[in-house]
């Protein structure tokens, strides 16, 4: 059973839960999607990397507009830099993060059909693992909980590569609407880079 189909299951099960008459797989599927918000506009970014998948963009996901759309502490900047393959388009610049820096991301809408998160990493002399934490929230703001992913190892990013798809699914709190991603350098020395953030909805194999 593929991914998508399993989390169509767990989907359909919540929905049941919630008391949802859904008598036939197609109605179910129509009327579970017009109950969840969307993300946005899809693409499929991680085709090279065999993920086709269809995925939303974070705003401001390549940091061409400077640092709009992202909260940032510590030693950060707009570096001239940006991921070789240009997946979501012409690009020049990346966001660097020093040494205990931290970057938030704007909120996107998620559900039951945004399991997948992926983005862009590399090291620029950074001594220490980058962590990635997922925040999800409710309609009002309100903090529903939150995801800490793991870390990305200085090891494996000595150049510009993508990250392993991340899955929030089994972590995604009742009452969720939204999710925010959080970046925090645990470096002492050097900084990381990071381009191009992505959510995957997963809806458009459904059915």
């Amino acid at each position: 059973m593929s991914g998508c189909k399993r989390l169509w299951f767990v989907s359909a099960v919540v929905v049941a839960a919630a008391g949802l008459c859904l008598p036939a797989a197609s109605a179910a599927t129509g009327s579970t999607l017009s109950l969840l918000p969307s993300c946005g506009v899809k693409s499929h970014p991680f085709t090279p990397w065999a993920d086709p998948d269809a995925y939303c963009a974070f705003p401001n996901l390549g940091f061409e507009n400077g640092k709009t759309g992202w909260t940032v502490t510590g030693s950060t900047a707009i570096a001239a830099a940006n991921e070789p393959w240009h997946v979501s388009g012409p690009g020049t610049h990346a966001l660097q993060l020093g040494p205990g820096a931290t970057a938030l991301s704007s909120p996107l809408p998620i559900s039951l059909l945004d399991p997948w998160m992926r983005f862009f990493a590399r090291r620029t002399g950074a001594n220490g693992s980058l962590h990635v934490q997922v925040i999800f929230r409710g309609l009002l703001g309100n903090l529903t909980g939150l995801l800490n992913v793991g870390s990305l190892s200085p090891f494996s990013y000595s150049s510009w590569q993508p990250t392993q798809r991340v899955s929030s699914l089994l972590a995604l709190p009742l009452g969720t609407s939204s999710a925010q991603v959080l970046l925090t350098s645990q470096a002492k020395l050097g900084s990381w880079q990071v381009d191009d953030v992505y959510l995957d909805p997963c809806a458009s194999k459904l059915g």
